[in-house]
Formats: C-alpha cells, sequence, structure tokens
C-alpha cells in the first residue's frame, strides 16, 4: 500500500530508457488515449471522400494521421490531415481510383455471382478467384499508403514492396483482414443500421489497427535497412542515448543504497 511504504530505502532510481511495452498493450494504451480523436479523424476522413474521386488523397491523409499516432507525434487535427491531403494528392489520387473501382467490383461480383451461383457449376471458380485477387490487392493497400506517406519512392518500387509484404507479414496481415471483413460482414447483415455509423467509426479504427499490424514490418524490411546501410539510425525509432552527452545517466543501473538500522536503544525522555 502507498501509505505504509518504506520511504528511507532508496530505490534504483527511474531508468532513461522505459521497458518497451507489447504491442497489443501498446494499442490498447493508444486507442484508449486517443478515442476521441479517432472519432474526430473518422469525421474528417469522411468528409473529404465525399466527392469519391479524393479517396486516394484523404486515404493518404488519414495514414498519415495514423502513422504520426502510431510514432506518438504531437499533431494538430485538421491542419495535418489537410497538409497531408495536398502533399501526397498526386501519388495517391490514382491508387484511389483503382480501389473505388475494386470495391465496386467486390460488391457487382458478389451480387452477380451469389444470384447465379446455382445455375452454372464454374461461377463457384470465378468467385472464388475474384475474391483471392480483391483480398491480396486489399492486403497490399495496408502498405501501399503508408509508403506514400512515409517513403520517397516511385510507385513501381511501392507497388512491388506491397505485394512482397502482402505474403510476408502473414501473422499481421490476418489480424487487420479479420477486421476488414469482420466489417463488411456487419455490412452485409446490417447495412443501413452500420452505414449511418460510418461518420463516426469505425474507419479510425480500422485504419489504427492495420498501422499497427503492418507498418512495423514496413520499418523493419524497407526503413531500417535503409538507415543501417547508410550507417544512420532510423530517426523514427526513440533515441535514447546521447552521443554528445558530457555525463552518461546510469538511472536504473545503480545499486539500491542500504540504510543499517541503529542498534543504540532509545533514552526515555524523564519529565
Amino acid at each position: 500500500m502507498g501509505l505504509f511504504r518504506n520511504y528511507i530505502d532508496s530505490g534504483s532510481g527511474v531508468a532513461k530508457k522505459p521497458p518497451q511495452k507489447k504491442p497489443f498493450f501498446r494499442f490498447v494504451e493508444t486507442f484508449t488515449n486517443k478515442f476521441w480523436v479517432l472519432f474526430e479523424l473518422n469525421f474528417l476522413y469522411v468528409l473529404f471522400c465525399l466527392p469519391i474521386v479524393t479517396f486516394g488523397p484523404a486515404t493518404a491523409a488519414m495514414t498519415h494521421m495514423m502513422r504520426n499516432i502510431y510514432l506518438q507525434k504531437p499533431q494538430f487535427l485538421f491542419h495535418d490531415f489537410w497538409q497531408a491531403f495536398k502533399k501526397n494528392f498526386k501519388s495517391s489520387f490514382v491508387i484511389g481510383l483503382i480501389d473505388v473501382a475494386v470495391i465496386a467490383l467486390s460488391v457487382y461480383a458478389f451480387y452477380f455471382y451469389t444470384v447465379n451461383m446455382n445455375d452454372h457449376d464454374t461461377y463457384w471458380l470465378y468467385y472464388a478467384l475474384t475474391m483471392s485477387a480483391e483480398i491480396i490487392f486489399l492486403l497490399m493497400n495496408f502498405y501501399i499508403y503508408p509508403q506514400i506517406v512515409a517513403l520517397n519512392l516511385k510507385m513501381p518500387a511501392i507497388l512491388k514492396n506491397s505485394l512482397i509484404l502482402a505474403f510476408l507479414n502473414i501473422k499481421g496481415n490476418l489480424i487487420a483482414l479479420f477486421f476488414y471483413l469482420a466489417y463488411a460482414v456487419l455490412l452485409v447483415l446490417f447495412g443501413l443500421y452500420v452505414l449511418i455509423l460510418v461518420p463516426l467509426l469505425p474507419l479510425g479504427w480500422l485504419a489504427l489497427i492495420s498501422m499497427f499490424c503492418c507498418y512495423p514490418m514496413i520499418q523493419k524490411l524497407i526503413i531500417n535497412p535503409f538507415y543501417e546501410a547508410n550507417g544512420e539510425k532510423n530517426p523514427e525509432i526513440p533515441d535514447y542515448e546521447s552521443e554528445d552527452a558530457l555525463f552518461e545517466d546510469m538511472g536504473g543501473s545503480e545499486a539500491p543504497i542500504k540504510f543499517k538500522k541503529s542498534t543504540e536503544k532509545k533514552s526515555k525522555i524523564i519529565k
């Protein structure tokens, strides 16, 4: 209990570099701290997506904001969203149009093959191939937009990296994909009721989940090797050590000091 703690014995001090939290607990903490911010970002995202053709730049802006949240960077909500929207407009516009076309194709394919499945046996195969291609493209999207906002790469290189990562990061991809497919199922089952909530949730939640699941792999396989090849440290990783410091902070490593208890008996006060 805090009220009865012994404050005489010193501890080992406060470590300069606190232990890194597990990804799940870090996500829960981030989700809790940014709970209302995610609502605001969700609303901004839907607002900027309304023209439909701006789907790509709006998604890039949302990804930029989620990357800042993941990296624990300070941000000004509307200002940073708008700046990211403008900055990444050119590189994300075409990808956004392709995304819209794929979404429309997915909806049409689901309806068409479901209605005509019993009349044509081969439609099962066509349906499976179509859905597989669309899922792979969805997985690629988990990496396309983060690379657009974080890296200075040409689009062919981004697409190539995204295709490779779609098959490498199996665990992260499956977790993110599960939540996206769960949302798709809710849309099919409840339709209008789920659409009404779109301006408030869960698009921001899904974007945060995919960032936590997939961006670490981009760091590990693309960003970190680039800096290591140049003998530098990835600036996205917090640097707790300073080479220019005059004194080294040993917080957390020193041995605790033990105070010896006095063996002398206290003299009684005679009134």
